[in-house]
């Protein structure tokens, strides 16, 4: 027999997973910023300039843009329209999120289908410098749709329920 998920195992995972996304956005920019200070190195002291540099700090510049916007920015701290926003009652600030939540969940899912066939059509190219494959600089814009629909969802779902207020 199995027993049920409680809520305070779910907050666990969620923080557990958290705390990973952070490491990970963390380590893109810590490789972005060294990748950053080899290339200074090469190019002032050594008056060398290597060009593998560049691209790896594109690159994963890249995935920590795509990252951070879907698992370490809390989706309430995202762009809004905080002139109407801030001056409107909490009723309707919860209808502003839940019509932006379907939106964003609706244009998201669209979405994915298309970025899928793109990354598929990016199979063919590489890199020009580390001559990578490009579907894979560019998955992170599909982990991001993924990701950024799930938090969507999860706030749509708290919009719903009876603690709405602290979701708004």
């Amino acid at each position: 027999m199995t027993t049920p998920i409680r809520r305070r195992d779910l907050t666990k995972i969620g923080n557990l997973l958290s705390k990973v996304a952070d490491s990970i956005g963390a380590l893109f920019f810590l490789i972005a910023f060294v990748g950053f200070l080899v290339q200074i190195f090469y190019r002032y002291a050594l008056n060398d300039p290597i060009r593998w540099t560049e691209e790896v700090i594109m690159i994963v510049f890249i995935w920590a843009v795509f990252w951070a916007a879907a698992f370490m920015v809390p989706i309430k701290n995202h762009v809004t329209l905080e002139v109407v926003y801030s001056v409107v009652p909490k009723k309707t600030k919860r209808i502003f999120a839940i019509i932006s939540m379907f939106t964003i969940i609706l244009a998201f899912i669209i979405l994915i289908p298309a970025t899928i066939e793109y990354l598929d059509f990016l199979t063919r190219k590489k890199s020009p410098v580390l001559r990578l494959p490009m579907h894979w600089i560019y998955s992170c814009y599909l982990l991001f749709l993924v990701g950024f629909t799930i938090k969507s969802s999860i706030r749509l779902w708290k919009l719903f329920g009876s603690d709405w207020r602290s979701n708004i």
